[in-house]
């Protein structure tokens, strides 16, 4: 006959196993782990202690069922390729994590389809939703702000009376990039965008023309392309089989780099004096000794401040005016102009 092995079970300790070690209430423990300053502190180590004893982690599922609050906040996302798009993404988790948060992931491959993604955010109790680089519908607007759910677009200009936006001012970097490059004595322009991240690239290309227009200069030439290093090449490529500008604007890093390297490698051109370039985002890549890339630095940081200040007030229920708060970028000056 066989013999069948038992297999010990580790029963997961509760808090009214703390409580009973502890010689307190369980709604002590509870005042304990959620953070509440109505106990003694002789009190609050005894819980600690019996807590460590016992190995007790609270559940954060169910203090969230207690509190009204799952403490997720999802991060919704572009899928794609971009060093500065994805540092964003690991400070956003970050953020949330400090203010004691866990973050909860969905990503589209295109834009128009945010709204299908955010049908699926609302089957989860999440807190509160930051929209990363994209658009969200009036319609799918008006949807959270009836069931109550702040929701945060960061860096993508969108005005709706129902939610946050905070972003970089993309329209006055175009102006500043297209006076910089006048400035150094350029008289012959390009912009390449990108088709990934469309509205963007057309706000930083609007303030590009404004600035030119100003000054008489109505012939820039405009590619849009996917955002990538290729993309760069081969819109550079197209540009030049239409023109021959002295000057290109990059609405991304990425394109940048490969513009210069396909300006040098396959034109034969030298940067600057032949060709000026300026991208944005400021990636660890643009400073490398190859490229030494112009670029646009933006204020990432003061941003997030900006966002999770609102965040947090509005989950403790405080009245908090929505609208846009827009960060002006800086231009880093380096050896491509």
């Amino acid at each position: 006959m066989t013999k069948i092995k038992e297999t010990k079970i580790n029963k997961i300790p509760t808090s009214k196993e703390v409580a009973a070690l502890a010689n307190v209430s369980q709604a002590t423990v509870s005042r304990v782990f959620n953070g509440e300053n109505n106990t003694t502190e002789k009190t609050k180590q005894k819980v600690l202690e019996a807590a460590k004893t016992l190995g007790y982690r609270p559940n954060a599922m169910a203090r969230g069922l207690t509190l009204n609050r799952s403490n997720f906040i999802a991060i919704v996302t572009i899928n794609v390729v971009n060093p500065h798009y994805n540092a964003v993404i690991n400070k956003v988790a970050s953020r949330i994590q400090e203010i004691g948060s866990e973050p909860l992931y969905f990503v589209t491959d295109e834009e128009k389809k945010l709204d299908e993604i955010l049908t699926q955010v609302l089957k989860y109790r999440v807190d509160g939703i930051i929209i990363l680089s994209a658009a969200i519908s009036s319609q799918m607007a008006a949807e959270f702000e009836k069931i109550q759910i702040p929701v945060v677009v960061f860096n993508k200009y969108t005005v709706n009376k129902n939610f946050m936006t905070v972003c970089s001012d993309n329209v006055k970097a175009g102006w500043m990039a297209a006076n910089y490059l006048y400035e150094k004595g350029r008289r012959s322009f390009a912009f390449l965008g990108s088709n990934t991240f469309l509205g963007t690239s057309k706000d930083r290309l609007r303030g590009f023309k404004d600035c030119l227009e100003e000054k008489g200069i109505t012939d820039t030439i405009v590619k849009m392309v996917p955002y990538s290093y290729e993309s760069g090449k081969i819109g550079l490529k197209e540009i030049f089989e239409e023109g021959k500008p002295d000057a290109i604007f990059c609405a991304g890093d990425l394109l940048g780099l490969g513009v210069m390297d396909y300006a040098k490698n396959s034109l034969g051109l030298k940067i600057p004096e032949d060709l000026a370039v300026i991208g944005f985002d400021n990636i660890d890549a643009a400073s490398w000794t190859p490229y030494n890339l112009t670029t646009f630095d933006q204020q990432i940081d003061k941003m997030l401040d900006t966002t999770f200040t609102y965040l947090d007030r509005k989950l403790h229920g405080e009245n908090v005016e929505e609208g846009v708060t827009l960060f002006e970028c800086e231009i880093i000056e380096r050896e491509s102009v």
